[in-house]
């Protein structure tokens, strides 16, 4: 693995960990360094419109979840600090989590498995509630992760990247 990939992954967790347990004040820090450190190391700007389709969808997301009872969050609005995870998983997508494009069937299970353990760990050690029975919220965040991420890495990613390439040969 690229040491780049692995900053950029690295990045992540640590951002994600500071959001989850330090709340709204430090991780909107935590998404400028991490945000900031990301362009500096990829010097790509279209990342800012993964970005901010993250930001957008991670609101919808978070906000389903709350109106389906799946999360607490105690509040009638998604909280920044979850909006900030989602915006700092959106600097992996290119690049550290780059394996998952054009694999969406992988890219499926991968959400299926990986995201539920993430919002476990919200639950354990977060500032969130699970809003019914533990075994029905994990099931409905795999299936909507599932497909969030099949449609991120059979759609999103490439088109993406075919309008990267259609730049290229333009230049």
């Amino acid at each position: 693995m690229n040491y780049k990939k692995l900053v950029n992954f690295t990045l992540f967790v640590a951002g994600w960990w500071t959001a989850l347990l330090y709340g709204n004040a430090l991780a909107l820090i935590a998404l400028f360094v991490v945000v900031m450190l990301h362009f500096v190391i990829w010097r790509d700007i279209r990342d800012m419109f993964v970005i901010l389709g993250f930001i957008f969808c991670g609101f919808a997301v978070e906000w389903a979840f709350m109106a389906s009872g799946v999360q607490e969050y105690h509040s009638s609005l998604p909280p920044a600090w979850a909006i900030c995870i989602w915006a700092m998983l959106a600097t992996t997508m290119r690049h550290s989590l780059v394996w998952l494009a054009n694999k969406p069937v992988w890219a499926a299970l991968v959400g299926f498995l990986v995201a539920p353990a993430f919002y476990f760990n919200s639950v354990q050690f977060g500032p969130v509630a699970w809003g019914r029975p533990v075994w029905e919220c994990l099931l409905a965040i795999a299936l909507v992760w599932s497909l969030l991420a099949a449609f991120l890495s059979g759609v999103l990613i490439p088109l993406i990247e075919q309008a990267d390439a259609a730049e290229s040969r333009a230049s």
